[in-house]
């Protein structure tokens, strides 16, 4: 497992994978809403905010970690 934090649009394609989107409208101020939806198309499940100030956002090692056991993808694999 890598020691070193993601940009903000690596962390968004690695969990794309696992079928995790982002609700841009729904944070408060700078805050995107990640959403592992129920079923296709719901608006419904896990949720997570995280900081976003732009491309150059590094999300660190603790808060992926929190990411991962929300939604409960496995972190082995979630850094292969």
């Amino acid at each position: 497992m890598p020691k070193k934090p993601l940009k903000i649009n690596e962390l968004k394609k690695k969990l794309k994978k696992y079928g995790v989107a982002v609700l841009k409208k729904r944070g408060k101020g700078s805050e995107e809403i990640l959403l592992l939806p129920d079923e296709p198309g719901s608006r419904n499940g896990p949720q997570y905010p995280i900081k976003n100030h732009g491309k150059q956002t590094e999300i660190h090692i603790p808060v992926i970690n929190a990411i991962l056991r929300r939604f409960g993808i496995d972190a082995d694999d979630f850094w292969n």
